[in-house]
């Protein structure tokens, strides 16, 4: 309730501009929903921006344009949500698990494709659906087994770790 009696308090005046620390934090799962919703109204019918300064990157993502990341007084990254989408996507890597890890290495490097061990795992970065079906057709060609094959996507947490520690 206190949240919501800041957000209505910091309203009174029909600010042009609101900064928020934390909107969200100590809510239940519904009061979350209502404190995004709200937000989303003030900004688009009301015209209303809105800076918000939180830790809960998963809520950051539902609910913002635009996205600055600041670790130790420097800004890491500003833009867009898509421009940090699109670095999400960049940092995907699929991986793929097989009986044969030495030769499944070969045989996709042998397709131009960057790929390493890691962990018992092929990791390489993404490539389209056609390029994966090839690859898995030669896999089983070669009678090498294929356990698994996955896309792995970088959330905004893991960007952001990426990000301050790089």
């Amino acid at each position: 309730m206190k949240q919501r009696l800041s957000i209505a308090i910091a309203l009174l005046n029909n600010p042009s501009l609101l900064i928020l620390d934390e909107p969200t934090n100590g809510l239940d799962p519904n009061g979350i929903i209502e404190i995004r919703e709200l937000l989303k109204t003030l900004n688009q019918e009301q015209g209303i921006t809105i800076i918000i300064s939180s830790h809960l990157l998963s809520e950051i993502e539902k609910l913002v344009t635009h996205i600055g990341i600041i670790n130790k007084g420097n800004m890491m990254f500003q833009g867009t949500l898509p421009e940090l989408i699109s670095r999400q996507q960049q940092a995907a890597v699929i991986i793929v698990e097989t009986n044969d890890i030495i030769n499944t290495l070969r045989l996709i490097n042998d397709n131009n494709c960057a790929a390493h061990i890691e962990n018992g795992k092929i990791r390489m970065p993404v490539v389209s659906k056609e390029k994966i079906a090839s690859i898995n057709r030669q896999l089983v060609n070669s009678n090498i087994e294929v356990y698994e094959i996955s896309c792995i996507k970088n959330d905004l947490e893991t960007i952001f770790m990426d990000l301050i520690n790089n």
